[in-house]
Formats: structure tokens, sequence, C-alpha cells
């Protein structure tokens, strides 16, 4: 959806951050890291990154590469948050339903870039719930600069306008979304 030439941000590439000192603790939380799908997006080596972060911070993190956790009921109710890398993939409808359910019972979700909004093209249920889908990289990679909506929102506090050179995302959003970054193409 683009609206006044606007559009939601996902890339390759991050900004430096500081980082506050009051983040919420990972102690005693547990992860499920799901990886996969389209191997250009470097799904595992983000595990590789992340995996090791998390864990020093006290989470309790169980990789899949694949979804069949997600029709797991019981072991979903268990779960505090799932980080999906999953790009241009399938899921079957019993994982779809299992994950939207635990997700609507609290369960927080996260990913970035088509490893969660474009994870399952043809699963309009599982886009209502992430908020949106990828579109297209008009023009492919390209210099283009991002501009902060929200600098007082605790996910983009601290942040200013940066420029990048990446795929610049076209996405249709959901508009009831509080988008906290910009591109103009």
């Amino acid at each position: 959806m683009k609206a006044n030439g606007v559009n939601n941000l996902s890339a390759h590439k991050t900004a430096s951050l500081d980082v506050p000192d009051s983040l919420p603790s990972l102690e005693g939380r547990k992860i499920v890291y799901t990886w996969g799908g389209w191997h250009g997006h470097e799904p595992q080596q983000s595990l590789e990154l992340f995996k090791p972060w998390l864990e020093s911070e006290g989470a309790t993190v169980d990789v899949h590469d694949n979804l069949e956790c997600y029709a797991d009921a019981e072991y979903m109710n268990g779960v505090d948050l799932v980080i999906q890398i999953f790009t241009m993939s399938e899921i079957s409808k019993e994982q779809e339903k299992g994950l939207l359910n635990a997700v609507r019972n609290g369960m927080g979700i996260a990913g970035w870039h088509g490893g969660l909004c474009d994870s399952f093209r043809q699963n309009v249920e599982y886009q209502f719930m992430s908020g949106g889908q990828w579109v297209a990289h008009p023009g492919g990679v390209i210099p283009y600069s991002v501009q902060i909506k929200d600098q007082e929102d605790p996910v983009t506090k601290g942040l200013n306008e940066f420029h990048m050179v990446s795929e610049q995302y076209y996405m249709h959003v959901d508009p009831n979304m509080k988008v906290l970054a910009t591109t103009t193409f």
C-alpha cells in the first residue's frame, strides 16, 4: 500500500544503535527460533548471530528448521516468543492455526525483512497477523534514506534519519499499524 509516496521500511542493514540500559530481561524466557525458506536471506546465518546473544541474556532457545512445532498447541503454550526467519515458504493450515492461536493468546512474534512479511504469500490470515505483505523491490539495490516517524517509541528512541544502500521494500501494510520508519520512492 502506498500513501503519498511513503512506504513501510524493511532492509538488509540496520543503523548502529545505543542500546538503552532498561531493556526487558530475557532471563527465563522460552524462545522458539524457526528458520528456513529461501536461503538468499541467510536464515541460518541469522540464527548463528542471534542465538548466542539470546542465550547469554538468559533465554532458552529452541531451534527448528521447519514449522512443525507451530501445530503443537501444548508446546506453543509454553513459548514466550517466536523469532521467525522463513522467506517465500509455505505453512500448513494446522501450523498456521497453531501460530495464530499462540499469538492471540499473548505469545510474541518477531522477525525482519522477508523472514516475517514475505513468509507465506498464500496465507491471508497470517498476513493480517503480521500486519503486512511484501510486494516488490522497485529499482533493486539502490541508495535511499530512512525517516524515523516516532522518535519517542522504545523501538526507535534515539534513532535519526539514516541512509542505506539495499533493497527498498514496497509493502502492503495494515492501516491500523503504527509505522515507525518510512522511506520514499
